[in-house]
């Protein structure tokens, strides 16, 4: 599943052809609400207590990809 870490990352951080900011803001918004609900899920409480992407359950994680790529399709 990394490979397809990389293409999203890759499709995010392009030069003056890359997406949208409002569609970056909804992917990271949407990145950040799946990692504080497992934090939540993990009883994870401060900073340095924090997880990656990629610590999130199979489901979860794919949900997850899912989810962004859904983003990244939209033509608006």
């Amino acid at each position: 599943m990394e490979g397809v870490w990389d293409i999203m990352w890759s499709r995010l951080t392009r030069g003056g052809d890359g997406l949208p900011r409002e569609k970056v803001d909804a992917i990271v918004r949407l990145i950040d609400q799946y990692l504080s609900e497992e934090a939540t899920l993990r009883n994870l409480q401060s900073d340095k207590q924090t997880i990656h992407p990629r610590d999130l359950p199979p489901d979860k994680r794919e949900a997850l990809t899912n989810d962004i790529f859904e983003i990244l399709n939209d033509a608006k």
